[in-house]
């Protein structure tokens, strides 16, 4: 692990925080490095807002109901960007009765061995 990655993960560790994956880099080290640190972890499902365009970001909630149903749990990320939030306000109401939101955190577990 590199010496950035150890400071990082050292920092999560004695502030009892976790780590969320994004899955962006194709060579993340971020679960190894989880793992050997104790820290809580996970990575994301489904990516909300590639494209800046309502349509897609709904789509993409879509796809993350559909895999929550599916698997019993999904992470979505996304940015804080105007379309984002203004989509995530429309849908809030149709989240909430069709999934259970619960704080990304009670997702993430930590790995062993």
């Amino acid at each position: 692990m590199s010496d950035k990655m150890n400071q990082i993960f050292t920092i999560l560790k004695k502030r009892e925080l976790f780590f969320i994956d994004s899955l962006t880099a194709y060579d993340s080290q971020c679960r190894s490095a989880a793992r050997l640190m104790q820290v809580p972890f996970a990575t994301r499902d489904v990516f909300l807002d590639n494209i800046q365009d309502p349509d897609y970001i709904t789509g993409q909630f879509d796809e993350l109901i559909d895999l929550a149903r599916r698997r019993g749990r999904a992470i979505g990320i996304g940015h804080p960007y105007k379309a984002t939030l203004e989509t995530l306000k429309i849908l809030l109401p149709r989240l909430n009765a069709e999934i259970e939101l619960v704080p990304v955190k009670q997702l993430t577990v930590i790995q062993r061995g």
